[in-house]
C-alpha cells in the first residue's frame, strides 16, 4: 500500500532512558508495557485502516469515476489537517531543503497517481495479486544500487520463485485478465515509480538527511501532490469531464467513501507505527498478511469478483510468497542490529528497540 507519509524508521525515535536517543550496550531496553485492550484496539485501528485502505479506495474511486480528483482530494485533506492536529512537530526545513525533497515529492505524486488510476482499471483481487510483484523489483533495484548492503537469503530466492509463480498462474488462468490490461500497465509503473521513491526517500532521510520533521515530510508531500493534481487532470483529460456534475450525481455512500479513503490515507503511518509498538514483528506480519486476504475476500464478497481455481490458487501461492519475503527481510534486519551491537559495544549503534530485543533473542 502507498503510505501518505514517509514515516521514519522507529531506530530514529529516541527511545526512553537514553540521552542520546540510541541504544546501546551498556543500556538495558526494557519495552513498555501496554493494557490488553490497548493492545487490541492498535491491532483493530491498523487493520481497518491497511484493509481499509485498499477498499475505501476502490469504492471511493468507482463512485467517483476521476481517479486524479480523487487523489487530488485525499491529498489536500492530509496537509490540511495535519498542521491542525500535528503543528507542535511540524518542522519543513529551509528552502534548500525544500528543493532537495522536491524530486522525491514528484515521485511520492506519480506513485499516488499511478495507484490510483491501477485500481479504477483493476479489480481488487488483481490489484492485489499484481503488486506482490513489488519485491521482485525491489531486490534486482537494491542489489544493483546498494549491492553492498542487500543480503539476499535461501529464503529470499524461495519467496520470490513462489511470487513469480503464483502471479503467472494468476494471469494465466483468471478470466477476463485482458479487460484489466490498462490497470495492470499502470500497476508495473507504480511498482516501478514507488521503488524509486523509497530508495530517493532513503537516500534524503538516512544517508544524506534533509532538516525536516515527518510531520513536515507529510505536509509538503501531500501538498505538492494536491498542486500537481490540477496539471495531471489536464494531461489526462479528466478536465473534459463535467466535474459538476459528477460531484452532484455522487450518492452519499459515494462520498462516504471518499471521506473514508481520506480518513485512512491520514491515519494509515500513525497507526501502523503504534501497532508495530505493542505487538511482536512476527505478530505484525501476520496481520499485513491477513489484511491482504481480507482485500480478496471484500472483492469476492461484496464486489462479486470470480475467480478461477487455478488462478485463485495462484493468488494463494503470491500471497504465500509475499508473506515469507516480509518475514525473510525482517529476520536478517533483526539479525544485522544484533550483530552490529555485539560488534561495536564501546559505541552508539542506532538500532530499533524490538529489533534489539529480538536479535538478542534469535542469536
Amino acid at each position: 500500500q502507498n503510505s501518505p507519509l514517509p514515516f521514519r524508521s522507529p531506530a530514529k525515535m529516541p527511545h526512553a532512558g537514553t540521552k542520546t536517543g540510541y541504544a546501546n550496550s551498556a543500556t538495558k531496553v526494557e519495552p513498555t508495557q501496554y493494557s490488553e485492550m490497548d493492545v487490541a484496539m492498535s491491532v483493530v485501528m491498523f487493520m481497518a485502516a491497511s484493509a481499509g485502505m485498499s477498499i475505501a479506495n476502490k469504492m471511493a474511486v468507482d463512485a467517483l469515476g476521476m481517479p486524479l480528483l480523487l487523489v487530488g482530494l485525499q491529498c489536500a485533506f492530509t496537509a490540511a489537517i495535519v498542521p491542525l492536529v500535528a503543528y507542535k512537530t511540524v518542522n519543513l526545513g529551509s528552502w534548500s531543503d525544500k528543493l532537495r525533497w522536491l524530486p522525491v515529492s514528484l515521485l511520492f505524486v506519480g506513485m499516488l497517481a499511478t495507484s490510483m488510476v491501477a485500481l479504477h482499471h483493476c479489480s481488487l483481487g488483481t490489484a492485489v495479486v499484481i503488486r506482490m510483484l513489488s519485491p521482485v523489483l525491489s531486490v534486482i533495484v537494491e542489489s544493483f544500487f546498494n549491492n553492498s548492503k542487500f543480503i539476499v537469503t535461501r529464503y529470499t530466492i524461495l519467496a520470490l520463485a513462489v511470487i513469480i509463480s503464483g502471479v503467472v498462474s494468476y494471469g494465466v488462468f483468471q478470466k477476463g485478465i485482458h479487460a484489466e490490461t490498462i490497470g495492470i500497465v499502470f500497476m508495473f509503473a507504480n511498482m516501478f515509480v514507488g521503488t524509486s521513491e523509497r530508495l530517493a526517500q532513503r537516500f534524503l532521510m538516512v544517508e544524506n538527511p534533509v532538516n525536516m520533521s515527518d510531520t513536515g515530510f507529510m505536509i509538503y508531500n501531500n501538498a505538492v501532490c494536491a498542486l500537481a493534481m490540477p496539471v495531471m487532470m489536464v494531461v489526462f483529460g479528466e478536465f473534459k469531464m463535467n466535474i459538476t456534475r459528477t460531484f452532484t450525481s455522487m450518492t452519499p455512500s459515494g462520498w462516504a467513501f471518499v471521506l473514508w479513503s481520506c480518513l485512512c490515507g491520514l491515519s494509515i503511518s500513525y497507526v501502523g507505527f503504534r501497532a508495530q509498538r505493542r505487538i511482536s514483528a512476527t505478530s505484525f506480519l501476520i496481520i499485513v498478511n491477513l489484511n491482504k486476504i481480507l482485500v480478496v475476500a471484500f472483492g469476492i464478497i461484496v464486489l462479486g469478483e470470480v475467480y478461477n481455481p487455478l488462478a485463485a490458487v495462484g493468488a494463494f501461492l503470491a500471497l504465500l510468497g509475499g508473506g515469507v519475503y516480509t518475514w525473510d527481510r525482517k529476520t536478517v534486519k533483526v539479525r544485522t542490529a544484533a550483530r552490529a551491537i555485539k560488534a561495536a559495544p564501546k559505541k552508539e549503534v542506532e538500532v530499533d528497540e524490538e529489533e534489539a530485543l529480538l536479535g538478542e533473542n534469535e542469536e
